[in-house]
């Protein structure tokens, strides 16, 4: 299908005429030779000529641009109506100072002269008028009729109706989110600001997987506007973070061509930048691929022996840190596509990985219930913390998360598989801690720290988030049932108050404040 620039015009037409910018709509429609010859309501149009209401049909019809020669027909009829019942003075200004009845003065002058003199009579004789006329009735019919073959008629505010519709099907395709603010002239997503920290607290949307699939890992674009997800056939795709639908404003995801490595897609992360997305499997592979358009450009192929549990960009996005089920961490450079350095320490799988803000520290979390700080330039392990004092059998409880603190340089959060979380410093001292009740949880299984780093998120055992105020050590009365069990991990909107979850189950629920 095609459009008509001539069919756009006019709806811009009808919109300044709408909106009684006269002069523009004049300009235009000389500018560009489309008039606009609509008319509100054929059905009034037409009743109001047959009744004679010439001030109403004279609005209509200057707005419709009819061609001049019904014009002066038009005129010539009301202006012995006119006479007819004596309005003199407003017979003569239409004869004397409009535009048709000059045309007529200038092109049949004997037609115009008959008018000047009707108007000059002190009586009007309607039979001799009409019996070499016809009759008023019969004259009002023959311009109506000529006048409706000259005008259309649309319904109101065309141009404002088929934008809606236009970004109600983009809502409903995933094209444009419905909660986040869009520039509609630039066709752009207007930048997200931020909000107070609350905790998400009602479900926005959910993500649902194919049967037989699951999410196995998350992660939310810097800028908000996507959440990536990784799943257990391989696949990994962007979604729409508001709506819970697929981004088909990726044309690659539009056309089916989605992101796929060979392996369930067990870590994710996005570069600063948002451009990247690193995406490490249960084959120990990594890749890093452009977000744009789903293209891989660097691939490491044996970067972990085994899973790879977490991926991280550098400040600079020049490098990646990455984990996994051999108990090693190991920076990859994305220039060399080779390991620049790798640390050894851990006993267990490693659950997490964080870069400190001046990139001279690594914090890592693992099963073997430590937490590490690494130097990044020698490779050494600086601090080993088991921040759990409880006992799971012979060993201190897995540390799962650890998690950067923002506008926090010099303190990071930890939540281990117990019912605690730790606030520990970038020289090894745990500064606070935050207990739950053990009747809403036994241990947390995944956390999250809020956009502004005033809260922490946690998930129970028992599917509750909890949250706690890093400042005041604080817990929050409202305890929220997230409707999946078995939680694996939480990721939170950088920007607004939004948290997704997933576990083994095919839902991704996405909740906000």
């Amino acid at each position: 299908m095609s459009i008509e620039s001539g069919d756009v015009i006019r709806l811009i037409e009808q919109f300044l005429k709408e909106n009684n910018l006269h002069s523009s709509l004049e300009a235009l429609q000389n500018e560009t030779g489309v008039s606009l010859n609509t008319v509100d309501d054929i059905s009034t149009f037409k009743e109001n000529i047959l009744k004679g209401r010439w001030d109403a049909v004279l609005s209509s019809v200057e707005q419709a641009h009819v061609p001049q020669i019904k014009r002066i027909e038009l005129y010539e009829q009301i202006i012995i109506e006119l006479a007819e019942t004596r309005d003199i003075i407003p017979a003569r200004a239409l004869l004397r100072q409009t535009e048709p009845m000059e045309i007529l003065r200038l092109n049949e002058p004997d037609r115009y002269l008959n008018l000047e003199r009707l108007l000059s009579r002190t009586s009007f004789d309607a039979a001799q008028i009409y019996r070499e006329r016809g009759s008023k009735e019969a004259l009002r019919s023959s311009i109506a009729e000529e006048l409706l073959n000259q005008v259309d008629t649309a319904p109101t505010s065309r141009l404002l109706t088929l934008l809606s519709q236009s970004i109600k099907w983009q809502q409903q395709q995933g094209i444009i989110a419905k909660d986040v603010p869009h520039n509609l002239f630039l066709g752009q997503t207007q930048e997200i600001k931020p909000a107070e920290d609350k905790l998400p607290c009602k479900l926005l949307a959910t993500i649902k997987f194919p049967k037989n699939q699951s999410p196995k890992s998350l992660a939310f674009s810097p800028k908000g506007t996507h959440l990536v997800t990784g799943s257990a056939d391989g696949f990994i795709e962007l979604w729409n973070c508001i709506t819970g639908k697929i981004a088909n404003e990726l044309k690659y995801q539009a056309e089916g061509a989605l992101m796929m490595m060979e392996g369930a897609v067990t870590a994710l992360s996005f570069s600063h930048n948002g451009e990247l997305i690193c995406s490490g499997a249960n084959d120990g592979k990594l890749k890093i691929w452009k977000a744009s358009s789903g293209s891989g450009i660097k691939r490491f192929s044996a970067a972990h022996s085994e899973t790879i549990t977490c991926v991280t960009f550098s400040d600079d996005d020049t490098q990646v840190l990455s984990g996994g089920f051999d108990s090693i961490l190991r920076i990859h450079g994305l220039k060399s596509g080779k390991m620049l350095k790798e640390f050894r320490g851990h006993i267990a799988p490693v659950n997490s990985v964080i870069f400190s803000t001046d990139m001279t520290r690594i914090v890592s979390s693992s099963e073997d219930g430590t937490v590490r700080i690494w130097d990044v330039t020698t490779g050494n392990c600086m601090h080993a913390i088991v921040p759990s004092t409880e006992k799971l059998g012979l060993s201190a409880p897995a540390a799962h998360s650890a998690l950067a603190i923002p506008g926090s340089p010099t303190e990071f959060v930890v939540c281990t598989k117990s019912p605690n979380i730790y606030v520990i410093s970038m020289d090894g001292q745990i500064r606070r801690s935050f207990s739950a009740d053990k009747s809403t949880c036994n241990v947390f299984l995944a956390a999250a720290v809020s956009p502004k780093g005033k809260y922490i998120y946690a998930v129970s055992d028992t599917s509750v988030l909890h949250c706690f105020d890093l400042e005041t050590g604080n817990a929050s009365t409202v305890k929220t049932k997230i409707p999946i069990a078995d939680v694996l991990g939480i990721a939170c909107h950088p920007i607004l108050n939004i948290a997704a979850f997933f576990s083994s189950d095919r839902r991704i629920p996405i909740w906000t404040a």
